[in-house]
């Protein structure tokens, strides 16, 4: 089972750091907490209590990185990755203004990935410091994982246990001494397991559901049934769920005289506004409209 701790805040051992633009630490996601940041004349020495990526935005900048006796300077503009594992404290300084997201990932939750997707044992890997390279992949996981926290949404702690799990395993593969072996062909799920998928998440659509929760319905790791549930049904688990939630309001609104606020509930939408919002994202009709149609 992945950890529930949220990574805890990163202080400066000296300086000072600015409170971020947004933060999910509300949001109770699994292992990982996203920011985002508007950094300005920065100096400080920070020692992070987590692994963090930093996925820059906008803003290019001159930016020097002491960790370990070792100093480099590099320019850092959009597009560009910093990798920095939890352990000695690292310095940053850098003249003008930049803005970055942060992923924050609980070390317990990089070893439980670790431990489930490709049997490492914890002591034996370490993620490794990486300055100003690109990378495509991460740089999509880091956007997608801001908008989730921009546009809330009913399956965004599926969602976003999934890109934690997906950042975690490409770290894994290109940011540590583990060795892990490229992806290879994931298998589909069995007739069996994937009814027992469908009928978990529809048993519990009205619940915040999580990865790990359908994951653990058919005792698999998370990363293993997300992709095995893409490769059998052609869509990521957290669509899927959207999608089911979104059917089941849709006949709620036909066939019953609810309230739509009780359909809401029903559908794990925690208020009115937030299920009118996912549903118009979904149907391009408000609940009302659809109903009014029906």
């Amino acid at each position: 089972m992945h950890s529930l701790r949220a990574p805890a805040p990163t202080r400066a051992v000296s300086g000072a750091l600015p409170e971020p633009l947004l933060t999910s630490r509300s949001r109770r996601w699994s292992g990982i907490v996203v920011e985002l940041h508007r950094f300005s004349d920065i100096d400080a020495v920070v020692q992070p209590p987590d692994h963090v990526v930093a996925v820059h935005l906008a803003g290019s900048i001159q930016l020097l990185q002491r960790r370990n006796g070792k100093s480099v300077r590099r320019r850092i503009g959009p597009g560009d990755i910093i990798v920095t594992p939890v352990g000695q404290p690292k310095r940053w300084q850098h003249a003008g203004e930049n803005v970055v997201i942060l992923l924050h990932l609980d070390p317990s939750f990089v070893q439980s990935v670790a431990g489930e997707e490709f049997a490492l044992d914890p002591a034996r890997f370490e993620i490794q410091d990486n300055f100003g390279t690109r990378d495509d992949h991460i740089e999509t996981i880091g956007k997608r994982a801001l908008a989730e926290l921009e546009h809330e949404g009913t399956s965004s702690r599926v969602y976003v246990e999934s890109l934690a799990t997906q950042l975690t395993t490409h770290l894994l593969r290109h940011y540590s001494t583990a060795g892990v072996p490229s992806e290879s062909a994931v298998a589909r799920l069995s007739r069996h397991k994937l009814m027992r998928a469908l009928d978990y998440i529809d048993a519990n659509l009205r619940d915040e559901l999580t990865l790990t929760e359908i994951a653990d319905a058919l005792a698999m790791s998370p990363g293993h049934f997300a992709h095995a549930f893409r490769e059998t049904t052609g869509f990521p688990p957290h669509r899927f769920v959207l999608m089911r939630r979104v059917e089941r309001a849709k006949a709620l609104l036909r066939e019953t005289d609810l309230p739509i606020t009780d359909i809401a509930h029903r559908i794990g939408c925690s208020s009115h506004s937030h299920f009118s919002v996912m549903f118009h994202r979904v149907t391009g009709q408000t609940p009302r409209d659809y109903r009014n149609q029906a």
